[in-house]
């Protein structure tokens, strides 16, 4: 459950780098899907988690499938709170045009369902190392499977429930575990690379794929 914290109003970056790179994920992620991040902060770590898909109702049909980015503070701090992805990269932008490293809390925001799922604090088994490139072959080919399913122009609802149906399948050839969706998002939000190995993990329900660029959490419906 996310416990918010309303203690800490603002956090300092490590550096610009950390500005840049958290602005490039976020503008990544919003391609796909747009909606709220969980910021949580943990000492001098923070970790900046956003929804590709999630069921609209816990309990209902659907995969989860959540993208993690972490940076560097220059000041350890406690934080724990759901705030619009908007105003996460106005700050950011802000914060770059000006050459700063100080990010100012936005206030928090109803949340949304997976929010409250995530297994941040539980214990992990792996499941041993995969190559980027198998998963990069298969993130493009996810997309066009999506896209020829879809008639001429449709509504952001069917795109939605389009996705959901065909990312929730299971994906042998990613490895025990994988869903096809995974491999998109892994995909679309940079967290692969040409030639790179990641690390799989699993614990209960959920998995995880743990990327030089990123970290992937998923679990079918």
């Amino acid at each position: 459950m996310c416990a918010e914290s309303s203690s800490t109003t603002r956090l300092v970056l490590g550096d610009s780098t950390d500005v840049r790179d958290l602005d490039v994920f976020l503008a990544r992620s919003v391609r796909v899907r747009d909606g709220v991040a969980r910021l949580v902060v943990r000492g001098s770590a923070l970790a900046v988690h956003v929804a590709a898909a999630f069921p609209l109702i816990l309990g209902s049909g659907g995969p989860t499938i959540v993208g993690q980015r972490g940076a560097r503070l220059a000041e350890p701090a406690v934080l724990d709170v759901v705030v619009p992805v908007g105003e996460v990269r106005d700050r950011l932008a802000r914060m770059q045009r000006t050459d700063s490293t100080v990010f100012d809390v936005p206030p928090s925001r109803p949340s949304a369902p997976w929010t409250a799922t995530l297994p941040l604090s539980v214990p992990w088994q792996e499941r041993g190392p995969v190559p980027d490139d198998v998963w990069l072959t298969a993130g493009p080919n996810v997309a066009s499977a999506v896209s020829d399913s879809l008639p001429t122009d449709p509504g952001q609802a069917m795109v939605f429930q389009a996705r959901d149906a065909l990312w929730g399948q299971s994906a042998p050839d990613l490895g025990e575990g994988a869903v096809l969706g995974a491999a998109f998002v892994a995909d679309a939000y940079g967290f692969l690379s040409a030639g790179g190995r990641s690390r799989r993990f699993t614990s209960g329900t959920w998995e995880r794929l743990s990327s030089r660029g990123g970290t992937l959490l998923w679990r079918a419906g």
